[in-house]
């Protein structure tokens, strides 16, 4: 898989991460700060330019005449509205996965930086793919044994979930 190249938001997002992670207090979960890391490992996958596509949800797209060539408000494809969407946003790596490693980073910048680059994508799912990932307890967790380095595709693969080959890219306010 591709390495993306972090943008000015990710980048901002994964200093206030690093510098957050040399609080103690934070180190240690006070103050709710297990909530606000998860959140902004989410926000900071969610950052990035463009969201790799499912084959399921690519057809779809296609039908509803989305011009992968163009560039789309992040809110045009959020997932969350009601439930009535077909399509969501899925992280690769659960954000929980990747604080649990964070944690032991000590804040140090190089290490967070090749965690959060060990991420993968954020996917636009079909809903019932979503559902696929939960109902095989993968909505929170990684495939037994997979640490941060092996493919952060594996919980997809565990499921048949295939990634296509066209990327949707993305701009504007981060959903979450």
């Amino acid at each position: 898989m591709e390495r993306f190249l972090e943008n000015k938001d990710q980048i901002a997002l994964r200093r206030w991460l690093a510098a957050g992670l040399r609080i103690p207090e934070v180190v240690d979960l006070h103050g709710d700060a297990g909530y606000l890391l998860n959140n902004m490992i989410a926000k900071y996958t969610l950052a990035a330019s463009s969201y790799a596509v499912s084959e399921s949800a690519e057809t779809l797209l296609l039908q509803q005449g989305v011009d992968f060539e163009r560039t789309y408000p992040r809110r045009a494809f959020y997932g969350k509205r009601g439930g009535c969407n077909p399509l969501i946003y899925e992280h690769a790596v659960p954000a929980g996965v990747l604080r649990a490693e964070l944690l032991g980073a000590n804040g140090d910048d190089q290490r967070v930086l090749e965690i959060l680059m060990g991420a993968g994508p954020v996917a636009v799912l079909l809903r019932t793919e979503d559902e696929r990932l939960r109902a095989a307890g993968l909505g929170s967790h990684m495939p037994a044994g997979w640490r941060v380095g092996d493919d952060p595709l594996a919980s997809y693969h565990a499921v048949g979930i295939r990634l296509g080959p066209r990327t949707l890219h993305v701009e504007g306010a981060i959903c979450r």
